[in-house]
């Protein structure tokens, strides 16, 4: 048997533990009230000094958050008929069949708060999210990938960037609104950079308001 004879196995699609919390998900402002409540309540709440005061997420009415982490990530998820929608770290053709698909991509600062034993995000993000009536290339679901897809028609997609935590206006910053293929990918690739320097800038933290970004699975047992 040569090598052309050989079948290529298709990587197979990576679950993730951390969940974002979408677009008019109704546990959001909840959660970012009990996360705050938590994190005020927490062992270092009590260690604030005056030397935090003008910190972004450390005072004011946000509470004793500092955010210490700092990423970029991707997560891609599927959403059956039903409507329930399952999150991946890579995701692939086998488990986006006659599904609807999307992809988040976030530049984001935030801190992790205990909240029913899970754990909270809260903080400050970016996002770039892509979501398509279905896919059908034979490689990792991704925002390009399904920008392609649309521009030959073969799904119907809708792609939007978000800011969430972040209390100062943006708008000399944002996109045109246009039909999603791979220019308008581009253009609203250099916009989300535009607005991550501008947001995470120093100048830019003066206006933090640490918002729940998203969650992860629940410990064993909890």
């Amino acid at each position: 048997m040569t090598d052309g004879d050989t079948p290529r196995a298709e990587p197979g699609s990576v679950p993730t533990t951390y969940e974002p919390l979408l677009e008019n998900d109704r546990r959001t402002s909840d959660l970012t009230r009990r996360a705050r409540e938590a994190a005020q309540s927490g062992p270092m709440a009590g260690l604030l000094d005056d030397s935090l005061e003008g910190m972004p997420g450390a005072g004011g009415g946000d509470g004793p958050l500092v955010l210490d982490q700092h990423f970029i990530s991707t997560v891609a998820y599927t959403r059956d008929v039903s409507g329930k929608t399952s999150f991946f770290s890579a995701l692939f053709k086998g488990d986006a069949t006659h599904k609807q698909v999307g992809v988040i991509q976030e530049a984001k600062s935030f801190t992790v708060v205990k909240v029913d034993g899970r754990d909270v995000e809260m903080g400050v993000a970016v996002r770039m999210q892509v979501e398509a009536s279905s896919f059908g290339s034979n490689v990792q679901v991704s925002i390009p990938n399904i920008a392609a897809e649309s521009q030959l028609n073969l799904s119907r997609a809708e792609m939007e960037i978000s800011v969430r935590g972040y209390a100062a206006p943006l708008g000399d910053l944002l996109p045109v609104p246009s039909a999603v293929n791979v220019t308008s990918y581009g253009e609203y690739l250099d916009a989300f950079n535009a607005i991550q320097k501008r947001i995470f800038s120093k100048e830019g933290q003066a206006d933090f308001s640490p918002v729940a970004l998203g969650l992860h699975k629940a410990e064993a047992g909890g």
